[in-house]
């Protein structure tokens, strides 16, 4: 099947998501999550913000980096995990957290090939994305505990983003001034709150384009002002317009 025609294959867990389909060329943007790219033949291309130019069959790219990818000439494996998850953090307790390539195994081929077919269940994407990214999926880390006021903000923006259009209302609802808010969350979670309610935002959006909504009713179900602002979201977070999800729903598998 050619690129055009190709399946679109998105696998959505809790805290991390994965996409499996034709190369997508983006532009420069900053992702909350972190990301490993690979393609299935030849080698992935990045470029990063600061002029570091990534070549090879994996990269890795941490949260919050600046970067672009080229179009891969075969099918890709996109990994998109949140880095204040456990699952995160224990996948991460042995590795290098800084941009990089990395070598995949002789049977990325394969596994790429087994991510594209519709029977593949989240617990064998699970078992490949190991194999084909060299990190453990499903190991967890006990976290330390966090501030309850803080964990209460992690709660509700996981359970409705839509509901905070301001730093000032999410810090009000767990009685904190926004500034000492903003402080508090970031020495606990790991990542600015103003992009941490953003990503919750997108991804709520993913979650109605996904259910069939158009791109004006997600934007405004996920609390973005318009569609607009969504696409303008979209774009800083993965260097796509969200058009491109909206336009291929009809190639799209979700598996979930």
């Amino acid at each position: 099947m050619n690129s055009n025609g190709e399946s679109l294959h998105l696998y959505v867990w809790d805290e991390r998501f994965l996409y499996a389909g034709p190369g997508i060329d983006t532009t420069f943007h900053r992702n909350h999550a972190a990301v490993w790219l690979s393609t299935c033949e030849g080698e992935m291309q990045v470029s990063l913000g600061d002029g570091t130019r990534l070549q090879g069959p994996g990269v890795f790219i941490p949260s919050g980096t600046e970067y672009a990818t080229a179009v891969a000439a075969h099918a890709i494996a996109a990994l998109f995990w949140e880095p204040e998850s456990a699952s995160y953090q224990a996948a991460m307790a042995r590795l290098d957290a800084t941009p990089r390539t990395f070598a995949c195994p002789l049977s990325k081929v394969e596994i790429a090939g087994r991510l594209r077919d519709p029977a593949t269940t989240l617990d064998e994407a699970d078992r490949l994305l190991a194999e084909m990214f060299g990190v453990s999926i499903r190991a967890r880390l006990a976290l330390p505990a966090i501030d309850a006021r803080i964990a209460q903000a992690v709660h509700q923006l996981r359970e409705a983003p839509e509901k905070y259009d301001s730093l000032d209302a999410l810090a009000e609802s767990v009685h904190l001034s926004p500034s000492r808010f903003a402080h508090v969350f970031k020495d606990a979670i790991g990542v600015p709150v103003r992009r941490y309610l953003l990503w919750r935002k997108m991804r709520k959006a993913l979650d109605e384009a996904i259910a069939g909504h158009s791109l004006t009713t997600a934007a405004l179900s996920a609390g973005f002002a318009d569609s607009a602002h969504l696409s303008r979201t979209v774009r800083s977070m993965m260097g796509i317009a969200p058009e491109f999800l909206f336009k291929n729903r009809g190639r799209l598998v979700i598996h979930q």
